[in-house]
């Protein structure tokens, strides 16, 4: 149902509490925080966190238990406070079927041992050239 299209996702970091807000989701990602890099789903956070939509703009909000929201009087991004919160956590039922939630602790076969989270090839650019680009006055020719 979710992983045919896409849609706008709010979530909360366990780690850090960050709200990371992921635009054109869909559950089969897999999805880390901006902030510490922890990924933002996985098998344990049915355990950690509750699911809202908006019924305004279907905006999905995966957000830590201790998050206060009330009902009509908590808004969305988009003004709207008409939340509901949802009972079984469909999106994160979706996400399991689609493979988007992996097991705590399981490693993505190396992936993120080796990612320079600052640059997309950490080997197209030696780190002397790389740090020359901002040493450099953009005034100087």
């Amino acid at each position: 149902m979710y992983d045919k299209v896409s849609f706008d996702l709010l979530i909360e970091c366990r780690c850090c509490d960050v709200e990371n807000l992921i635009t054109d989701y869909v559950p089969s990602m897999h999805i880390y925080c901006s902030q510490c890099r922890e990924r933002l789903m996985d098998d344990d956070i049915l355990e950690t966190h509750c699911e809202f939509t908006c019924q305004e703009c279907s905006m999905k909000m995966v957000l830590l238990k201790d998050t206060e929201v009330k009902i009509g009087r908590s808004v969305c991004a988009c003004g709207s406070a008409d939340l509901r919160k949802v009972g079984k956590t469909t999106l994160l039922e979706e996400a399991a079927k689609a493979g988007g939630l992996i097991g705590r602790g399981e490693d993505e076969e190396g992936i993120l041992e080796d990612t320079d989270w600052l640059r997309s090839d950490p080997g197209s650019i030696d780190d002397e050239d790389y740090e020359d680009m901002f040493n450099q006055d953009p005034g100087q020719n």
